[in-house]
């Protein structure tokens, strides 16, 4: 388990560093304005993802060795095409009969590249959580490595040799990124020849829309918590400062990706874990590791000078250091968070995400809307720490609750290091 961690939080480092390298090609060549468009069009298909995975999501995971594989992909493929013909209906509809609002969320002429890609997308994440649910880690870090790298090699021939420097150049890139991540899973899927049996496929489709529904409304909730924000920065201040804000929340959310690579195999680990002491153990000492380094990684992030942040992404975005320096402390919460749901996620317990999720809204929506009309992204990074960290404080105080964890067992000891490199270089003696 802890050499997939690695290896994931290798693959996530790499994708860390191809995502840093295109938000420079962005801020440069598209500007403010073209990333605020990129933000809105990223998160219009991360929404319908959200409703997608009601039966094609995390469920899947958790399900992967409780069903044969037939009787899981049979419902999904069907609830995808379900989703996407509701999204085109409901877009038609909100584009004739409210405008204005449709305009606030979805771009002017990007409705059907949204929703093209969300359903390439959405093909591809089903078979990555097929992959996780059979604990292929390894074969999943290589599809999703292929899959960044495929972002960036035609994003650079888009800009450079096409010298396409507008939005379309970056959803051409995203087209192959997820196309290419869509025919690897699929593939890696169907080469080991599973059981395509759909016997019990209205059994599974059941139990997994019973755990999907609980699991999403947590993700719903946990995505207002950190998108509410965008919509709100549009309406009330415009693509040009949307941009800056995604700039800065990009850079910094850069660092999620080390509590994701952490919580990933975490949930894969546990979900396939009966012992329950090995699960609260687990969480703690990766709860400590994750901390520790997503709080070294901002601090250098802060430490950076403002005229560096000039020069790399353009006088433009000169101000996301102030959105930097707000949102480093809810970087820390979020890690936080990340851990404690990958737990009670692979402990059959979605509920303790929502109720946590649902906290958070509730802090997102009273100052969202209160600071941002004020203070704009300013405002939004504010709300950003609030929510993260009065959601990660409920979560905390239930796993005590539940595993009767001690305050004292997440102190950072001696041996939290020792462990870690122990097993880094018994991984590295093996390798050789």
């Amino acid at each position: 388990m802890l050499k997939q961690l690695l290896g994931t939080a290798g693959t996530r480092v790499l994708n860390a560093l191809i995502n840093l390298i295109i938000l420079v090609l962005m801020t440069n060549s598209l500007g403010s304005e073209g990333l605020g468009i990129i933000a809105l069009i990223v998160l219009d298909i991360v929404i319908i993802q959200l409703f997608i995975d009601l039966v094609a999501g995390s469920a899947i995971v958790y399900y992967t060795s409780r069903y044969s594989l037939g009787s899981l992909l049979f419902p999904a493929y069907v609830w995808i095409a379900v989703i996407a013909m509701l999204v085109a209906g409901i877009s038609l509809l909100f584009s004739s009969q409210f405008p204005v609002f449709y305009e606030t969320i979805v771009p002017l002429g990007y409705s059907k590249d949204i929703l093209l890609l969300a359903i390439v997308n959405a093909v591809m994440l089903l078979h990555y959580n097929v992959l996780l649910g059979q604990k292929r880690i390894n074969t999943y870090n290589r599809i999703f490595t292929v899959q960044v790298l495929s972002l960036l090699t035609v994003f650079v021939i888009q800009v450079y040799y096409f010298e396409n420097k507008d939005v379309n150049a970056y959803l051409n890139a995203l087209y192959m990124a997820y196309s290419m991540g869509a025919l690897g899973a699929v593939f890696s899927t169907y080469f080991q020849r599973p059981s395509l049996s759909v016997r019990d496929w209205k059994q599974a489709f059941t139990h997994v829309f019973r755990y999907g529904m609980t699991t999403q409304m947590a993700n719903i909730l946990f995505m207002g918590n950190k998108r509410l924000s965008v919509y709100l920065i549009k309406y009330f201040s415009g693509l040009r400062s949307l941009g800056v804000y995604t700039a800065g929340t990009q850079l910094t959310e850069g660092l999620k990706l080390i509590g994701q690579s952490i919580s990933m195999v975490q949930f894969s680990t546990i979900s396939n874990s009966t012992d329950e002491e090995y699960s609260r153990q687990l969480t703690i000492k990766l709860m400590k590791f994750t901390v520790l380094v997503t709080a070294f990684a901002m601090l250098i992030l802060m430490l950076i000078p403002t005229s560096v942040y000039a020069a790399v992404f353009s006088k433009e975005f000169s101000q996301m250091k102030i959105v930097i320096y707000v949102l480093g402390p809810a970087m820390i919460s979020l890690a936080i968070t990340t851990i404690y749901s990958a737990y009670f996620s692979g402990k059959g317990k979605p509920e303790v995400n929502l109720r946590s999720n649902l906290i958070g809204i509730v802090f997102t929506a009273i100052f969202a809307i209160s600071l941002i009309p004020v203070w704009g992204y300013v405002g939004a990074a504010i709300t950003a720490f609030i929510s993260f960290t009065a959601s990660s404080c409920y979560q905390y105080i239930i796993f005590r609750k539940q595993t009767h964890t001690k305050a004292s067992e997440w102190l950072i000891r001696k041996s939290d290091f020792s462990d870690f490199l122990t097993i880094t270089k018994n991984i590295w003696q093996q390798d050789k």
